[in-house]
């Protein structure tokens, strides 16, 4: 982990990012001596590919889907 005065972040950022995103490596950011910020690698989070558990599966639509039901038929006649 390195460790930068603010100073120093404001003209060498994209030299910064760019070594963070080569070496997967963190930054601490301080000012008079004391941590204020951590740039971390971005990473895509095990999350993310959990929200559509379907995708990439095969979707089958019954021939009859659009019928009507004669259950509900007769509810509503009632």
């Amino acid at each position: 982990m390195k460790y930068l005065n603010i100073q120093e972040t404001d003209i060498t950022l994209t030299a910064i990012v760019d070594e963070i995103a080569a070496n997967q490596s963190e930054v601490v950011i301080t000012r008079n001596g004391l941590p204020v910020a951590r740039i971390v690698p971005y990473s895509v989070s095990a999350s993310h590919t959990k929200n559509y558990p379907l995708r990439g599966m095969p979707i089958t639509i019954s021939g009859d889907f659009d019928e009507p039901m004669a259950e509900l038929w007769d509810a509503l006649g009632e």
